[in-house]
């Protein structure tokens, strides 16, 4: 990419905020002086070769970037400014990207989908419907072409709740895999910097720019490769259209010459439990008295958030991560087995963005609440997960998600991209079909 094709992108992405951001909310903070200034230094740096040099990102409100205020969404921090860029967002300036400005999101990673100081992110997809999930604004910013990528933040399943809802890819990395110098906590043990793009290829370049390693040269098939159905991971009930998408993941590994085999886990409703009460016991220790000695400037969601959170016991957080690190051990043996696993995403759509619940059957069950079984499991035992869009003919997209062991992060992402690709062509092919038998 030029310089002036740089400049160009910076500008047609500035122009998409000016012009949707208003209605979307999807960005608190734009600093339109700095990205351009940016790319007027790019051609002075050797960033000019970087990578991802001329492509545009924001990050959630809990990433610091040099010059612009973190608040976590919240009044809590004041007007608080960064004085420099978070490492992950330093790596990918180093690699060329621009960072135009900070993303919308839940107060404090805790609290409703309604932020009291902020307002509520709309989904691009459908204005009747929300984003469900605290990187609220980075989704709704890529899903709307604000920006080439965004920086979410995924402790219990955000980053990959509100890619599933917009329609877009999202990823949570091997727990310490990201550098998360710079990024507020919401529960230490769990926290993770993941990315928002439109595709799986897009997360793995910027995955490697921010490794500060090569860009891959080759693609790396689903044929050969083992994937694992975990019968038992989920017992709550799904939208037939999520059942659905799944089971089209499954068909599109096979027509595409993978493996599929099943799996059972051990008490995965434990497993559960155990995550809710990690991330609250730690947020409560991280923000309890914070928000005590300054109670006006959070919200209600997020002091009823505390309140339940204080009531997990340091014994019951002691016995919480004890279960976790058992899981651990047991979920690695299983994953050394095959190359990934497939869940749902989420239990439905994209949820209404007035109740933020979900179709299910003829119930509406919560859609963020349902994380603590549909996604959680990866931040407690602390393995990379990628949400997959699956394409639907008419309405809401669906979303599957691809799951592998510990650090198997690179070759996840190269699998998601090409599982993605497979889907996609599938469902082009049975749309063919289905149009020339005039069903």
């Amino acid at each position: 990419m030029s310089d002036l094709s740089a400049k160009l992108a910076v500008d047609a992405a500035l122009a998409q905020i000016a012009r949707l951001n208003g209605d979307l909310r999807a960005l608190i903070h734009v600093d339109a002086a700095r990205a351009r200034a940016q790319v007027d230094d790019l051609d002075r740096t050797q960033a000019t070769q970087g990578p991802l040099f001329g492509a545009t990102f924001v990050a959630k409100d809990l990433i610091d970037v040099a010059r612009q205020p973190t608040q976590a969404g919240s009044k809590l921090f004041g007007n608080r400014l960064a004085a420099q860029d978070a490492a992950c967002v330093a790596r990918l300036r180093a690699a060329g990207a621009v960072v135009l400005g900070k993303a919308n999101m839940h107060e404090l990673a805790a609290g409703g989908a309604v932020n009291p100081w902020f307002g509520q992110v709309i989904n691009p997809q459908s204005v009747a419907h929300g984003t469900g999930g605290t990187s609220s604004g980075s989704a709704a910013a890529v899903a709307a072409a604000m920006c080439s990528f965004a920086l979410g933040t995924d402790t219990g399943g955000s980053n990959r709740s509100v890619a599933a809802a917009c329609g877009v890819y999202g990823y949570k990395p091997s727990h310490g895999l990201i550098s998360l110098d710079g990024v507020l906590p919401t529960a230490r043990s769990m926290d993770t910097v993941g990315i928002i793009a439109p595709s799986a290829e897009m997360i793995s370049q910027c995955l490697r720019a921010m490794m500060d390693e090569a860009a891959a040269t080759t693609t790396r098939p689903l044929h050969g490769r083992t994937f694992a159905r975990i019968t038992n991971l989920i017992s709550s009930p799904m939208n037939a259209v999520v059942s659905e998408a799944v089971e089209f993941a499954f068909a599109s590994i096979s027509a595409e010459g993978g493996r599929v085999i099943t799996f059972e886990i051990d008490a995965p409703e434990d497993l559960a439990r155990a995550g809710i009460a990690i991330l609250r016991y730690e947020f409560a220790q991280i923000y309890g008295d914070r928000i005590d000695r300054s109670a006006e400037n959070v919200g209600a969601a997020v002091h009823s958030f505390l309140a339940a959170s204080r009531q997990i016991s340091a014994n019951q957080y002691t016995d919480a991560t004890a279960l976790a690190a058992e899981h651990r051990a047991q979920w690695a043996m299983m994953l050394a087995e095959v190359d990934g696993f497939i869940t749902p995403t989420a239990p439905g759509l994209a949820p209404d963005l007035a109740t933020e619940t979900t179709a299910v059957g003829r119930n509406r069950v919560p859609y963020g609440a349902a994380g603590a079984e549909f996604r959680m499991w990866a931040n407690t035992i602390g393995i990379p997960a990628v949400a997959i869009p699956v394409p639907r003919a008419a309405g809401l997209p669906a979303s599957v998600q691809l799951s592998g062991a510990k650090n198997s992060d690179r070759l996840l992402l190269d699998l998601a991209a090409a599982l993605g690709r497979a889907i996609t062509q599938k469902s082009a092919a049975s749309s063919s079909t289905s149009t020339t038998t005039g069903t």
